[in-house]
């Protein structure tokens, strides 16, 4: 059985977030900033992005700028060709 796992996102005044259950920042600049979190995929847009603050071994992390769009991805178990084969 698999426990369910609540991530906190707080935004405040579009300029600061604050964001629970990140496993690994994928990438950033100052306009995006992609990572992988323990429920899927987030991708942050904007301008003057900044990572203030981030603790992959408890999983926070804080971003501050101009903040204009989050995207959430479901990221989807790659399976090799024989593991699609033998299903």
């Amino acid at each position: 059985m698999e426990t369910e796992k609540n991530q906190m996102l707080t935004l405040d005044s579009r300029k600061r977030l604050t964001l629970t259950l990140v496993e690994n920042v994928e990438s950033f600049s100052d306009e995006e900033v992609v990572l992988k979190t323990a429920l899927g995929g987030m991708t942050i847009k904007g301008s003057s992005l900044k990572i203030e603050d981030l603790s992959v071994q408890n999983g926070n992390i804080v971003v501050s700028g101009k903040i204009d769009k989050m995207d959430f991805v479901e990221i989807k178990e790659k399976h090799s060709f024989f593991q699609r084969l033998f299903r």
